[in-house]
């Protein structure tokens, strides 16, 4: 059974999905957050970990 509103919130982010600063990946979501130079970014979930 498939849940219809999976990843609803997320889609209301501007620009939740696109490539992350740190590995390049491509299409990823960039929903968490991660400190460098002292400065928060929005990276992918792998890097965010």
């Amino acid at each position: 059974m498939s849940k219809p509103r999976r990843g609803s919130n997320a889609k209301k982010i501007l620009n939740w999905r696109g490539t992350c600063p740190i590995c390049n990946r491509k299409s990823v979501k960039i929903l968490w957050t991660a400190i460098q130079n002292e400065r928060s970014i929005k990276v992918c979930k792998h890097c965010g970990n």
